[in-house]
Parts: structure tokens; C-alpha cells; sequence
């Protein structure tokens, strides 16, 4: 944290620099400066992007293979109020495309595991994100579709920080695209035809038969139990290392820019000055 507070004083010390001496008495330009000399002492107004950081590392991929070449991909959705961009098997996150003037950006989901339906990949579970009031993370389930091309159709909250993405691909057109059990390995192809003729012998109810296939699918990685989540969290230390290593390298960028600006400052000065002493 020394490094962070000897740039922070360092940055200061900038500051003062290129504010002192800034004010000018109001004079007729000689020569107009060029724009890209404007936009750059703009620069001095902006703010370094905001970095998130998320609670927990995603999951493995997993899930039909013609899918796994999305991993690595984003895809950019926006409606009135917020941009959201998915990034499949990584995370989703929001940010208000609104309010100019510190706008809220917050992780929606990490990714975690599969919604299996009627031996079919429904959705994509995204969890553990951004903190919501003061005991819940935002989730979200990202439901897939057929369609022409690759695209985040929508983002909404049926449910207070559960949010609901429509996610199409021709990834998963065709009868068979996201069927669950040709995708198995076959000693559970096996337990699941065993489970099949338990619940058709009668020996298993509904809900024993979905737990032991909930088994099967936690066995393929399909699903992720409590402890497997939980291992995926990061700790505290881990979180607070990143925000140091992520302010001191955002400290030293700052302090590059106004080194920058410095200097085309006093650039212009020099040249308004030698203009000046020209017309008179």
C-alpha cells in the first residue's frame, strides 16, 4: 500500500502543476490550436474506467461442445436506461448508459452451472453477483433460443436483483442441440436408464426420481453442489490484493496522463507566448 500512497502523493503534486498558472488574461489568438491539442487537455476531466471485481472465479465450461466455443466471446445488449454485455461461461454485467456523473456498473452473475429441463440445456446460471441490499448477490439465469445469429436479445427483472437474459445462437438450433443424455458419459447414460425403470417399476416418486437425477447431473458436472460454489469464492485477502494491484496500476496511468498534459501545457504557453511577442 506504500507504492499506492507515494503515487497518490505523486499525482498530487501533478495536479497543482498543471493547475497553477492555467489562468490566463483574456488576449487575441493569433494562431487557433489545433483540435486534437484541445481534445487532449480534455483529458485532464476524465475518469480512469472502473474495474470490476467479482466475488467468485467462473466455472468450468461444461455443457453440449458446440456451445464451448462461445467462451471467450461477449455480447452487447441495450435498452433505455443500461448496457449489459454477456460473456458466456464468464459473467454478465450492467452499467448505466444514463447518468453521466458517477453511473452505477455492477456484475449480474458469475458463471456457474446448467437449468436442465426435461433432459434438456434450458438455461445458463450466472451467480454471485454485485451486492443487493444488504444480504443478497445478484443472479441470472441466461435462457437460450434458436436464431439466425449470435445476440443478447434482452435483459429484465421479473424479480428484485434476479435478472432473466435472452440469449439467441443458431448454436443451438437442430432436434438434438441440447439434449442431456447422448452428452453423458456412459456408466450414467447407465444409472440413468437404471433410474428410467425405477420410476416406471414404481419404486421412486417424482421427486426422488428428479433428486437422482439431479445426482447424475452433479456427477457430470452438469450441476455444481454447495461446496463446489463455495469453493469458487474468493477470499477477502484475495479481493482486497486485487483492488490494491488494480488502484496502484490505475494511479500509475493517471500519472503517465498528467505527465502528458503537463508537457503539452507548457507547450502551448511557450507557443502562445512566441505569438504574442510576434504581434507585438
Amino acid at each position: 500500500m506504500d507504492g499506492i500512497k507515494a503515487v497518490v502523493l505523486y499525482i498530487s503534486l501533478l495536479l497543482q502543476l498543471t493547475g497553477s498558472g492555467s489562468e490566463m488574461v483574456p488576449m487575441r489568438v493569433v494562431n487557433e490550436l489545433p483540435s486534437t491539442s484541445y481534445s487532449s487537455l480534455q483529458k485532464l476531466d476524465t475518469k480512469a474506467e472502473e474495474k470490476l471485481l467479482a466475488r467468485m472465479k467462473p466455472a468450468n465450461v461444461s455443457g453440449p461442445e458446440h456451445l464451448h466455443g462461445l467462451a471467450g466471446k461477449c455480447f452487447t445488449y441495450r435498452d433505455a436506461k443500461y448496457e449489459y454485455v454477456l460473456c458466456p461461461f464468464s459473467n454478465i454485467t450492467q452499467e448505466d448508459i444514463q447518468v453521466y456523473y458517477e453511473p452505477y456498473k455492477g456484475i449480474l452473475g458469475v458463471w456457474s452451472d446448467w437449468t436442465i429441463e426435461n433432459n434438456t440445456f434450458v438455461a445458463m446460471n450466472m451467480i454471485e453477483g454485485s451486492r443487493c441490499g444488504e444480504d443478497r448477490q445478484r443472479s441470472t439465469k441466461v435462457k437460450l433460443s434458436c436464431g439466425a445469429h449470435s445476440e443478447l436479445l434482452e435483459v429484465t427483472e421479473p424479480e428484485k436483483c434476479r435478472y432473466l437474459a435472452k440469449f439467441k445462437t443458431p448454436l443451438v438450433c437442430g432436434a438434438n442441440a441440447m439434449v442431456v443424455y447422448p452428452r453423458l458419459p456412459e456408466d450414467l447414460q447407465k444409472e440413468w436408464d437404471e433410474v428410467e425403470q425405477d420410476k416406471q417399476d414404481g419404486y421412486l416418486t417424482e421427486k426422488g426420481y428428479q433428486k437422482q437425477l439431479a445426482a447424475i447431473f452433479l456427477k457430470a458436472g452438469l450441476y455444481l453442489s454447495p461446496e463446489a460454489k463455495k469453493s469458487l469464492l474468493l477470499k477477502a485477502s484475495d479481493i482486497t490484493d486485487q483492488n490494491c494491484k488494480d488502484a496502484l496500476e490505475a494511479a500509475l496511468q493517471r500519472a503517465s496522463e498528467l505527465e502528458e498534459d503537463l508537457k503539452l501545457k507548457e507547450d502551448i504557453i511557450k507557443e502562445l507566448e512566441k505569438n504574442k511577442n510576434n504581434v507585438l
